[in-house]
């Protein structure tokens, strides 16, 4: 990883801790992160205009991507406010956050790109997934498969898997993208481009998926200005959140060093939780954190 792609995921994980501890309301809905994609969509759509040229040449398998990641996406935000809804924010939040990172690096494996992750990043790999059998637990007595039949943990899970695939969708777009010939756009310009689409793809297909539910309809429809305001902001903190990893892909070999490293967010947003929140601090969750950092750091110079 570069000291450029380190300092562009530095800056992200702190960004995403932030989004995730406003976005942990007494009642988080999937309709608040559908405005958020909506605000965000219509504030940096001057982009569709800066960046025209890039927008001519993308061919029909990134557009297909495009789609696809918008459907994921849609997916991650409607299972991540359910798993706010049902546990605490330093329980849900590390697990969706450090589990793709062992989702990606074997599914890298899957794909024969293998070679491009060194031995000291599967250890890593090791620690984060024992860092998350003990977030969870009250007592580390407590090992028994029935500590995690939580609804936050099936919610956080599917959500991990979601940032998964996305995480692969984007990444593989963003290497056709880069690498058209006599390509019109910057590694810059094609992060931010992509970032508008992929907003605008979210809103589309985030808007046909909640509109089978009630809850979610009545949340969207009873907004007033100051949530769509609260909504701008979080919707713009996000973008600009993944713009910066988006644009880090291009200075590392592979993305799961990317991923493993972003993850410092997962440290900020449990203390935030812990700390501002008054969300209980036990010892296996505090254990479970210092494994998941511990693994990530590990994963990230290996």
């Amino acid at each position: 990883m570069t000291i450029f792609a380190f300092a562009l995921v530095t800056t992200s994980a702190f960004t995403h801790a932030l989004w995730n501890f406003l976005s942990k309301r007494k009642n988080p809905q999937a309709a608040f992160f559908l405005m958020a994609s909506i605000a965000s969509g219509v504030i940096l759509s001057p982009l569709l205009i800066i960046f025209r040229d890039g927008l001519a040449v993308i061919p029909p398998p990134v557009w297909g991507l495009i789609a696809a990641t918008g459907v994921v996406q849609s997916l991650y935000y409607i299972f991540l406010a359910a798993a706010y809804r049902n546990g605490d924010l330093s329980h849900a939040y590390p697990l969706a956050r450090s589990m793709p990172v062992v989702f990606i690096a074997f599914v890298s494996v899957l794909l024969g790109r293998g070679e491009q992750i060194q031995p000291l990043a599967y250890a890593g790999f090791t620690l984060v997934t024992l860092g998350c059998i003990f977030l969870p637990l009250p007592k580390f007595s407590d090992i028994h498969p029935w500590q995690y039949r939580h609804k936050w943990v099936l919610f956080a899970l599917l959500a991990a898997v979601c940032i998964t695939v996305y995480t692969l969708l984007d990444d593989q777009s963003l290497r056709m993208l880069r690498s058209l010939p006599d390509t019109p756009l910057s590694n810059l310009g094609w992060a931010l481009l992509f970032g508008e689409l992929e907003a605008i793809s979210i809103s589309f297909f985030f808007t046909i998926l909640l509109l089978g539910s009630k809850i979610e309809r009545d949340t969207l429809m009873q907004a007033r200005v100051p949530e769509w305001k609260t909504a701008a902001v979080m919707g713009t903190i996000i973008m600009g959140t993944y713009g910066l990893v988006l644009l880090s892909m291009a200075y590392v070999r592979n993305v799961s060093y990317v991923f493993a490293f972003r993850q410092l967010s997962i440290p900020i947003g449990a203390a935030l939780g812990m700390l501002v929140r008054k969300e209980s601090a036990t010892p296996p969750k505090l254990a479970g954190i210092a494994l998941i950092v511990t693994g990530l750091v590990l994963a990230a110079l290996g």
